[in-house]
């Protein structure tokens, strides 16, 4: 084989790795637990900033109830949060959503610190879009098209 033929099969090699690369890379990765992590021990769930705050209507042994207002985005068996607003929003309870009204929605209390009451407030962290839906990842495809091209174009 010749040394162009060499070059050119090497920068097509490229022009193909890179796209897969970008699109790859714009993938969330979840970290391995650290050696040592036990399964026993329960973990404190990272609740983000951006959480929706919604106000406690009512609460009994097992559920509790609270107005959606404009949460379109909620749906049963999403996880929620209750914490308590005195204390710098100290983790009271952990929720699942079990029901959604047009104005309200009921949550199951699947464990507790202390006893839910009205005076708490439940975070609702919105999920996370499908990767499909991300932007990033359709814009790493073009770029990783335009950048294929481009090397192609430059080969010919």
């Amino acid at each position: 084989m010749s040394r162009v033929a060499v070059l050119c099969r090497g920068i097509r090699l490229v022009a193909l790795a890179v796209p897969v690369v970008l699109v790859l890379g714009c993938q969330r990765w979840r970290p391995a637990d650290p050696a040592g992590a036990s399964a026993a021990v329960p973990r404190l769930p990272r609740i983000p900033r951006e959480a929706a705050r919604f106000e406690l209507d009512a609460v009994d042994d097992s559920t509790a109830t609270f107005r959606v207002f404009e949460a379109r985005w909620l749906r049963p068996g999403l996880s929620a949060y209750a914490v308590d607003p005195v204390y710098r929003d100290a983790l009271v309870a952990r929720l699942t959503i079990l029901r959604l009204d047009d104005l309200t929605a009921t949550a199951l209390v699947t464990s507790q610190v202390t006893r839910v009451s009205r005076d708490h407030v439940v975070l609702v962290p919105r999920p996370r879009p499908r990767w499909w839906r991300t932007r990033e990842i359709w814009l790493s495809a073009v770029a990783g098209g335009v950048v294929g091209a481009g090397l192609t174009a430059v080969v010919r």
